[in-house]
């Protein structure tokens, strides 16, 4: 028997426990956020004038920063269902994109740091264009879920106004 076949007095605590869990992922993914802005800060302001691979330090810091990025769309997705209830594809998908350029701009980042070549190159090659190609699917799939829901919306608005108008007989 389906959950929205029973009385909301049944419902109501596990609509409430599911509110609760979603409220405290959100203060979780808000202290993860500024934890890292903290580390990223510290490390930015800090240890790159202490240490000497400066490249290195901003690659990291840099990954952090589009860490943080993620977090805040996992956030937004979390207000989201909450406002509006329900799961909401786009800001996974968005977290899917921030995601492997994140790892494209880290990796590109190390490639042209590394003095390595051979296998080591070859397979840090691939996997940029694997993540590349996830990019532009996700990008794709990102776009396809804005455009269809309003082509959708125009074909209903057309059918409308090509409808005969009702006459009681």
């Amino acid at each position: 028997m389906a959950l929205e076949q029973h009385s909301p007095r049944l419902t109501r605590p596990l609509v409430l426990a599911e509110s609760v869990a979603y409220l405290l992922i959100g203060l979780v993914l808000v202290v993860m956020s500024a934890e890292t802005l903290w580390q990223l800060a510290r490390a930015v302001f800090v240890d790159v004038s202490l240490n000497g691979d400066v490249t290195a330090q901003l690659v990291g810091a840099l990954n952090d920063a589009l860490f943080v990025i993620i977090l805040l769309e996992l956030l937004s997705s979390v207000i989201s269902h909450l406002r509006k209830g329900g799961l909401q594809l786009r800001p996974f998908l968005v977290i899917g994109i921030v995601s492997s350029v994140r790892r494209i701009l880290v990796l590109g980042a190390q490639l042209s740091i590394s003095r390595t070549h051979g296998a080591q190159t070859r397979s840090s090659l691939e996997e940029l264009a694997l993540d590349a190609g996830v990019v532009l699917i996700l990008t794709a799939a990102l776009w396809l879920s804005r455009v269809r829901p309003q082509r959708r919306r125009a074909r209903r608005v057309r059918a409308s106004w090509q409808r005969p108008p009702r006459r009681d007989a």
